[in-house]
């Protein structure tokens, strides 16, 4: 899997490096940042993409504090599935984080830890031909931080954010994302 994405990857995001300030980790095809990439994320919007071929993460923030990522492999293309691993954290909400599992299989990993007054989220997923994802609730209008891999990589032309009324990537990670709105 990894083979199809590294010539885009490590074409489109050398260039990408080169202009924000990213830094290469030795043996990554993506650039990892020295802080956060801070990107706005526009409430209540998302993006349209079909499971099994249009393979990445997908982010979606929903009035209230109400988180959903989601992703999905290329498999009815390339006949492969994809491991999709990374740290998504939120600052917890009085009620709580209530984090869950979207449509994940019974071997698929998620991890809740409280830490400090944040919840951090750590996942392991193999995705095939379906979707998989995470919804949790943070703190209304506060930034949800991620980390995001596709089989041990950081690809980040692969990470899809509804940002200022278009679709947006990452430069590098991590990837701090606020909401346009709380």
């Amino acid at each position: 899997m990894s083979s199809r994405f590294a010539w885009l990857t490590s074409t489109s995001l050398a260039v990408a490096g080169l202009s924000s300030g990213c830094l290469f980790d030795s043996g990554r095809s993506a650039p990892l940042c020295a802080t956060d990439t801070a990107m706005s994320i526009d409430t209540g919007a998302s993006i349209s993409h079909a499971a099994g071929i249009d393979a990445g993460y997908y982010a979606q923030y929903t009035a209230g504090g109400h988180w959903h990522v989601e992703w999905t492999c290329d498999t009815r293309l390339s006949a492969e599935g994809c491991n999709f691993t990374g740290t998504i954290t939120v600052d917890t909400p009085p009620g709580g984080a209530a984090p869950a599992c979207f449509q994940c299989e019974p071997d698929d990993i998620l991890n809740a830890t409280a830490v400090g007054g944040q919840t951090q989220l750590d996942f392991d997923t193999i995705t095939s031909s379906g979707i998989d994802g995470i919804d949790i609730d943070g703190v209304p209008g506060h930034p949800m931080q991620l980390t995001l891999q596709i089989d041990g990589l950081y690809q980040n032309d692969l990470v899809f954010v509804p940002s200022l009324g278009r679709t947006a990537v990452p430069a590098c990670m991590p990837l701090e994302l606020t909401p346009t709105g709380p």
